[in-house]
């Protein structure tokens, strides 16, 4: 039978349209899958970076809450006499604290001491020889913007000068000549003891020594070198100072350390607050971070005293 072309014509549209339908099946599948495929990429993607955002927020936060470790003092808040640098005031005759070494330069523990600080505040330093006896009314009048010279911290030095946190402990120690009858303090009456002017080794002997006569000197190198001379017979000196000089010497010894219980500061213009507290934050950093003990152990020997250890 010979089907008629409106039949014919029918059929090639049926088998289109199957064609059609199946194609446009075929492509939604196909983008299904690809959808599906794209979700996972992102999810994925999302999954490896919620970690490292997350990092990133923690470490923001971190910062943000952190201290600045880098940040400098503000020099102008030490109102110092001169912006930048802070001038110090020093008796350069007491070894192994302060003194000048062979090429003309100040040398010694509280140089390097202050040097540090110095460098911690982001400021210079200048150090000007001055005399024990004098240094502190120097201070007071604006001389100097701070003092260090192994300066005990007394009541009576607090009426006219402020201190910063102690940086120091030491004893005072008594010296005589080798083989002198002299064993120790208890052996003193009648003698002759030198100290030097302005500092707690004289208090101590004119309070304590009174059979003995008290001879002032303008520094302890000139007391031991009379010391040495057989002009006295004993000096009575903080002890490092003294055991420096009786190790340095063949004629001195050392024969009584003398508890006194001293610690030593550094000096301030009272009302100075903002000067004081930076610099006793900056001993406790040094002593903190191990420096201090560096120091000590250049011109010590023995431990760091446990007040001053990390």
């Amino acid at each position: 039978m010979v089907r008629s072309a409106d039949a014919r014509a029918s059929d090639r549209l049926g088998v289109m349209m199957r064609v059609r339908v199946w194609w446009l099946a075929a492509v939604m599948g196909l983008l299904a899958v690809m959808l599906a495929a794209c979700d996972d990429d992102a999810a994925d993607e999302e999954a490896e970076d919620a970690p490292d955002e997350e990092a990133e927020d923690e470490e923001d936060e971190e910062d943000q809450n952190a201290p600045d470790e880098e940040a400098e003092v503000d020099t102008g808040d030490l109102e110092l006499a001169e912006d930048g640098e802070m001038l110090v005031g020093s008796d350069l005759e007491f070894p192994p604290f302060e003194f000048i070494d062979d090429d003309g330069e100040p040398d010694g523990f509280d140089i390097d001491l202050m040097n540090e600080i110095a460098d911690r505040l982001g400021v210079e330093v200048e150090f000007q020889d001055a005399s024990f006896d004098t240094i502190f009314t120097q201070l007071a009048s604006d001389e100097f913007d701070t003092i260090i010279s192994a300066i005990t911290i007394t009541e009576e030095r607090m009426e006219t000068i402020d201190f910063t946190d102690p940086y120091f402990a030491a004893n005072q120690a008594l010296v005589v000549v080798e083989d002198s009858d002299i064993a120790g303090v208890d052996d003193l009456d009648g003698a002759d003891v030198g100290a030097q002017a302005g500092t707690t080794g004289l208090d101590y002997a004119t309070e304590n020594f009174t059979e003995s006569e008290i001879v002032e000197y303008d520094s302890y190198p000139a007391a031991f070198s009379a010391l040495e001379g057989d002009q006295i017979d004993a000096v009575l000196g903080d002890l490092p100072v003294a055991s420096e000089a009786a190790e340095d010497s063949d004629a001195l010894d050392l024969v009584e350390e003398v508890d006194t219980g001293e610690e030593y500061g550094i000096g301030v213009q009272q009302g100075a607050d903002n000067l004081r507290a930076a610099i006793s934050d900056a001993i406790a950093e040094i002593i903190e971070d191990g420096t201090y003990e560096e120091i000590y152990t250049e011109w010590f020997e023995g431990e760091v005293p446990e007040q001053f250890r990390n």
